[in-house]
């Protein structure tokens, strides 16, 4: 498909992810991203496959999984997540504990975009907690750029500068290592057994 990208909308620059050979991709210049299971599948690819960062949207899903904490082709510190607190995964500890698995307390904490600027303290955890009128179903797709995402008074979308620090953040600049969250460091502690 990235082949075909190119072939159709060559301003794209698509060509720079292909290999050499153009037979593939050169895999470290990709960055994985989804959102909600989309994540997952993400982050799972680049436990596999060393790409040049992941994003994660809403997710990971998989908080109980223990591939999250196994070995990886993809250094953690390139590991990005972002969501939002209303989302049904975060008040039920998901995303949290998916964070903890994948060892990104290491780069730092949770930090709240609403209150922060970039660099967010450098770190690979970031959550919003803005106003979606209490919907839930929104808050779901409220960290992926769309009609979902809340808009500011300048009808400028609130997370733009989050979006740029996910995907543009230098990898090798990361945060302070943190303990574990109280809120969810038992329950994923488990299963990293």
């Amino acid at each position: 498909k990235v082949k075909i990208a190119v072939k159709v909308r060559p301003e794209g620059n698509g060509q720079r992810v292909c290999a050499d050979d153009v037979m593939g991709l050169d895999w470290e210049k990709v960055i994985p991203s989804g959102a909600s299971h989309g994540s997952t599948t993400s982050a799972r690819l680049a436990k596999h496959i060393r790409v040049a960062r992941v994003v994660m949207l809403s997710g990971p899903r998989d908080q109980t999984e223990k591939w999250q904490a196994g070995k990886s082709a993809t250094p953690p510190e390139r590991f990005f997540g972002f969501t939002h607190t209303l989302d049904k995964g975060w008040p039920a500890h998901h995303y949290c504990r998916s964070w903890l698995m994948l060892g990104l307390n290491k780069f730092g904490p949770i930090i709240n975009v609403d209150d922060a600027k970039p660099p967010y303290s450098n770190s690979r955890r970031l959550i919003t907690s803005a106003d979606l009128g209490n919907n839930a179903n929104r808050a779901h797709s409220a960290s992926t750029p769309g009609r979902n995402s809340p808009k500011g008074t300048n009808g400028k979308l609130l997370y733009e500068d989050a979006w740029k620090y996910l995907y543009t953040h230098p990898v090798d600049k990361v945060g302070a290592s943190v303990d574990p969250e109280e809120r969810c460091q038992k329950t994923c502690l488990k299963h990293l057994k």
